[in-house]
């Protein structure tokens, strides 16, 4: 008799067999090696497939801002040349004898409705003056209210979509996050006396078109337009800062109709933005990404910019 077990082998080698592929499946060793190895994986894939993300909502953004800009230039087609204001909350303070007086910006700012135009103090949006349902914690304005601020500008009619107004990255309690160039319409004298002869009111105005934009996404809701001193102190200074959008930059687009993605890469500029320095950071006259949007958004620097001693500018 053959005392080794029915199948001739030893029991003590069968059941080490059966230790290392219990049911014919992996040792814990094979298991933790395969783990490790999708790990490994997932560390390498996740930055590309977030950057591939990334780069699909900058599209995204960017044909969103290029819309608004067609809209924009629809709109001077049918109203002589005339540009839409930027200053969103401030467009119906402006002066009876300045462009036009007292109108529309591109979009309202929300407020409650039904109400007759313009907005006055019994809707609680009076230019200049902040209304205390707007700033209550948490916010009492809904969807409704930025859609219906949203319709009465000018703009919607050419879009007919209120996605457009927010970029995918946008906060999203607000429903327009793309802010105007200081310089479109504002109010006069605003970024210094320099500024008001600088000021666009008429799109003919507007030289090199391809340099000077009109649209930026700001990432949130600007009751002004997106504001850079022209002259009057400080003009090396960020006051709005620059905005931190799809990586280390943000969309913009042009008077000429295209738009485009810009990367900042002044530390200046970078630090200013992560830190939150909202109009009191340093003077940088060495700032290059601020010297390019004070150029994009004036045309051209004035004389109170001096030169930089220790870089030259691609301007």
């Amino acid at each position: 008799m053959n005392k080794s077990g029915k199948n001739g082998g030893s029991p003590a080698v069968h059941l080490a067999g059966l230790a290392r592929h219990p049911c014919g499946g992996f040792t814990l060793i094979e298991l933790l090696v395969v783990i490790a190895i999708i790990a490994l994986l997932m560390a390498v894939l996740l930055p590309a497939l977030n950057k591939a993300r990334e780069q699909g909502k900058r599209a995204v953004c960017l044909n969103h801002i290029k819309q608004l800009q067609a809209a924009w230039y629809m709109y001077c087609d049918e109203n002589n040349e005339n540009v839409p204001a930027g200053d969103v909350w401030y467009s119906w303070s402006f002066p009876d004898n300045y462009a036009g007086g007292p109108q529309v910006a591109w979009h309202e700012w929300p407020h409650p409705f039904p109400h007759t135009m313009p907005p006055s103090i019994a809707t609680n949006y009076t230019p200049g003056t902040a209304a205390p349902w707007d700033t209550a914690s948490p916010p009492t304005v809904k969807e409704e209210h930025w859609q219906h601020a949203i319709y009465e500008g000018p703009l919607y009619k050419y879009i007919n979509d209120y996605r457009i107004f927010q970029c995918p990255i946008g906060e999203k309690s607000q429903y327009v996050t793309y802010a105007m160039s200081h310089s479109m319409k504002t109010w006069p004298g605003s970024a210094g006396p320099g500024s008001i002869s600088r000021t666009i009111n008429l799109r003919s105005q507007i030289k090199r078109t391809a340099e000077r934009f009109v649209f930026l996404d700001a990432g949130f809701a600007k009751r002004g337009a997106f504001f850079v001193r022209y002259d009057g102190g400080n003009v090396t200074r960020w006051y709005d800062l620059a905005p931190m959008r799809h990586g280390q930059g943000t969309t913009f687009s042009f008077a000429d109709g295209h738009s485009s993605y810009r990367k900042w890469t002044s530390r200046s500029a970078i630090d200013q933005a992560k830190r939150g320095i909202w109009g009191g950071g340093p003077n940088d006259n060495c700032d290059c990404d601020l010297r390019w949007f004070s150029i994009a958004t004036w045309g051209n620097l004035s004389p109170e910019w001096t030169p930089c001693a220790t870089m030259t500018c691609p301007d």
